[in-house]
């Protein structure tokens, strides 16, 4: 074998996993090979934390083939369990790349991988981490926000927060044609973790200037930035947003929301309780 034939080891679980991009042509990969779900797992976990281009394509296609879904995932007569394809793509997030963007962009197109649609959850989590978000990146988000995802998608581009991200969460906050009570939600859950964030503020102040914004979706707007009523707005819901405390917010952004808040008060058609939270905000930021 010459000098440079295997390019990437990787020691995952017990499974010596070698990496696609470093084998020859005629080297079936361990994507290829292997039957056991864990060890699959394992390789594939492995390739996700590596960065490598190369590898992370290979992977793009087998996750774009059935057969290796149901090899990853076992059918059960019980319904589909995507536990480990789940891990595959936490893996991928939480080592965000152009490669994993690039792999998350071309399943959004699979036939196979969204044959069953919750996988898009765990793709568009995944495609989320990736910062700045790209023109192609929003796409999805945008399509697949007005196709059933819009409660998904909401959270995770309010905390991508780069500027693509943002545009496609306005728009879809604006859109009089979703449904005005899960855009009631998405601004309870997206916009209240992320409130500290000076360009999400300055996306809000668009919004709650914009004409032909629903009177609820806009009012769920200024509570998530000026008021906190986790009971009423979350339920019991595990994992809900809590709010950041005021100290992580930057001098901009306090001046941001003192701004906004000046211009709501002036509003005749704010609720009473919301009004006072606007106030109390306001005094607390200065």
């Amino acid at each position: 074998m010459r000098t440079g034939a295997l390019r990437a080891l990787a020691l995952c679980a017990g499974v010596l996993v070698i990496l696609p991009a470093a084998c020859g042509a005629q080297q079936p990969s361990v994507l290829d090979r292997e039957r056991d779900p864990a060890r699959l797992e394992a390789a594939a976990v492995a390739i996700a934390r590596s960065k490598d281009p190369a590898a992370i394509a290979d992977l793009a296609k087998h996750l774009g083939q059935r057969s290796f879904l149901d090899r990853l995932d076992p059918p059960r007569a019980s319904g589909p369990e995507l536990v480990r394809v789940g891990r595959v793509f936490r893996a991928l997030a939480e080592h965000p790349s152009a490669a994993s963007a690039s792999l998350c962009i071309g399943l959004s197109n699979s036939p196979d991988f969204t044959a069953l649609p919750a996988r898009l959850n765990f793709l568009l989590n995944a495609l989320a981490a990736v910062r700045p978000m790209s023109e192609e990146a929003a796409k999805i988000f945008r399509s697949t926000g007005r196709s059933g995802y819009l409660e998904v998608n909401g959270p995770l581009l309010a905390t991508n927060a780069s500027p693509n991200a943002l545009k496609v969460m306005e728009e879809l906050l604006a859109d009089e044609s979703l449904d005005a009570a899960q855009r009631v939600s998405v601004a309870h859950w997206a916009l209240l973790p992320n409130r500290t964030n000076a360009a999400v503020v300055e996306t809000c102040t668009r919004l709650l200037s914009a004409g032909g914004v629903s009177r609820n979706v806009q009012v769920a707007i200024a509570e998530s930035l000026y008021d906190y009523q986790p009971r009423q707005w979350f339920g019991l819901a595990s994992g809900q947003p809590s709010a950041p405390p005021w100290s992580a917010a930057s001098g901009a952004t306090k001046d941001l929301l003192r701004s906004l808040a000046a211009s709501l008060l002036r509003r005749s058609d704010l609720p009473p309780e919301l009004r006072t939270a606007i106030q109390q905000t306001s005094d607390v930021l200065r």
